[in-house]
């Protein structure tokens, strides 16, 4: 009998240009296939990327509805903003398909994304508030994971947390994005430790852009129980830093910037108890897994 076989795609995601952005693979799964979730972690592990998207139609011939899965390397993973844009990338840039709107069934809910002008694809998610927390010794081995006691001194720090994204975000005021990309996370045992008892799964450093280079946020992500330290961009993150901003600082637009050294960019509007991001993705590599 000749293999199943799977569609498969690995983008670039919150880029224009290629090994720019975050890269996550996209696997079709066809409607009448059964895979299990053992399968899809054999999968992701094999390809070893950040993440990847298992999209499956609810129906026959490729439309409107689906239903979006993550796992990266390790685990299945219950929110993915990036994998969603990559995924949404495959159905409309490169499938075509004959329709402006698609929703996904996934973990973190349903998912619309839209088809925008130049190739832009727009999610809606749920918007996740944060909540400011009293900060504890914890909180500051974090802090200083990437921030030197001494450079934090001289900074207005404080410290949010989301139950829904289970990451915690510390805001950094008055740092420009040289300074923030410049900086290095380590990742020790201590920082292992505090992750735990904390009970976080990674931490978000965020700060307004000072230097007038149109952006309105700059920020970087690092995952500290994962396979992976840094998160070179990062969707859910964006749903705590839009209504964070809006509270703060008035603002329901952001002109939003990952500095992680491949960096990325994305457009991302609160709209109530939603926030829409907007971004681009840039296809690698097309094919096919035999399974």
């Amino acid at each position: 009998m000749a293999p199943s076989v799977l569609r498969l795609f690995i983008v670039d995601a919150f880029t224009n240009k290629a090994f720019g952005g975050n890269a996550a693979g996209v696997v079709i799964v066809p409607h009448w296939r059964d895979i299990d979730n053992s399968t899809m972690q054999s999968i992701s592990s094999e390809l070893n990327l950040p993440m990847t998207a298992f999209v499956r139609p609810t129906t026959k011939e490729l439309g409107k509805a689906y239903t979006l899965l993550w796992f990266n390397a390790v685990e299945k993973v219950a929110f993915c903003g990036h994998a969603t844009l990559a995924a949404g990338h495959v159905l409309f840039n490169i499938l075509d398909l004959g329709v402006d709107t698609i929703e996904f069934d996934s973990p973190a809910g349903l998912v619309q994304a839209c088809r925008g002008g130049g190739g832009n694809i727009t999610l809606c998610f749920s918007s996740n508030p944060p909540e400011q927390v009293q900060p504890t010794d914890s909180h500051y081995v974090l802090l200083h994971a990437l921030v030197s006691e001494q450079l934090a001194a001289s900074r207005k720090i404080s410290f949010y947390y989301s139950r829904a994204v289970n990451d915690l975000l510390i805001l950094i005021e008055n740092m420009e994005e040289q300074e923030l990309a410049s900086l290095e996370f380590y990742n020790s045992a201590e920082v292992v430790a505090a992750s735990k008892e904390l009970g976080i799964r990674g931490v978000i450093y965020v700060t307004p852009d000072v230097s007038h280079g149109g952006n309105d946020s700059i920020a970087r992500v690092f995952n500290t129980g994962s396979f992976v330290k840094e998160d070179q961009v990062t969707g859910s993150a964006h749903t705590m830093i839009a209504p964070l901003f809006n509270t703060l600082f008035g603002k329901s637009t952001l002109q939003a910037r990952q500095c992680s050294p491949r960096g990325g960019d994305m457009k991302v509007d609160l709209h109530g108890n939603s926030v829409l991001i907007t971004g681009s993705a840039v296809t690698i590599v097309e094919g096919s897994l035999l399974s």
